[in-house]
């Protein structure tokens, strides 16, 4: 009998021992200083990315920051509105805030559609050949034009793109917002995310605004760009 009970113990004892240092093990393995850490992929630039998009790259900044001097990239994926474009030596694609200029493409073939209704019930092939036009006009502007990038790096929802205002020095002496231009064109329509102004301007939100459909308006009458395929009224 006192065989029996040595053995018991001994068993328990050994059970015991087995689950503290199951216990230790776990513990060790829950420290986030042994978690291996997961090096960042440069995301920079790419469209796209899912529910699963791992956030990387910039922290939203709470003013406009300028990046003069910047550089157009010519990319397959470039639209009138969303483009890649080099500070330095970094590479990321910007969308432009306040406006939705025609598509130059048919990868989106329900915003084409949408498009084309807005824009006086054009064809969805005039959307998209407009876009191209207006494609070709902003990447003309941009590689001939010094421009400078304003952004607070934030950035479209589940995606590597960042939203900015392009300020461009299209006459000299002169810079004009590349979304005031789009609109003056008739390449564009007031629509999309909206952001407070940069500090050295003066304007609010709201009167950004109305200037921007004031030019909506004036490249109607004039037939501007997509107008010019629409029916008059």
């Amino acid at each position: 009998m006192h065989l029996r009970e040595t053995l018991l113990n001994l068993a328990i004892t050994c059970v015991l021992v087995l689950i503290v240092v199951l216990v230790a093990i776990l513990l060790r393995e829950s420290r986030p200083g042994s978690v291996p850490t997961a090096i960042p992929v440069n995301q920079a630039g790419v469209p796209g990315g899912g529910a699963g998009f791992m956030e990387t790259g910039h922290a939203v900044e709470p003013n406009f920051v300028a990046f003069p001097g910047a550089q157009f990239v010519e990319s397959r994926s470039n639209e009138p509105d969303a483009f890649r474009v080099k500070i330095g030596s970094e590479e990321n694609v910007f969308v432009l805030y306040f406006v939705d200029a025609l598509e130059a493409s048919w990868t989106h073939p329900q915003l084409v559609a949408a498009q084309a209704k807005w824009f006086g019930n054009v064809s969805n092939e005039t959307v998209v050949e407009t876009g191209q036009v207006a494609m070709n006009y902003v990447a003309n502007l941009l590689k001939s034009k010094t421009f400078t990038v304003l952004t607070r790096w934030e950035r479209m929802t589940n995606s590597s793109r960042y939203y900015a205002l392009i300020s461009v020095e299209n006459e000299p002496g002169k810079r004009a917002y590349l979304s005031d231009l789009l609109m003056r064109k008739g390449y564009a329509r007031v629509e999309g995310v909206t952001t407070f102004m940069p500090s050295d301007d003066h304007r609010s939100t709201e009167d950004y605004m109305l200037e921007l459909r004031d030019l909506s308006k004036q490249a109607r009458q004039q037939k501007q760009g997509v107008w010019a395929s629409a029916p008059s009224k």
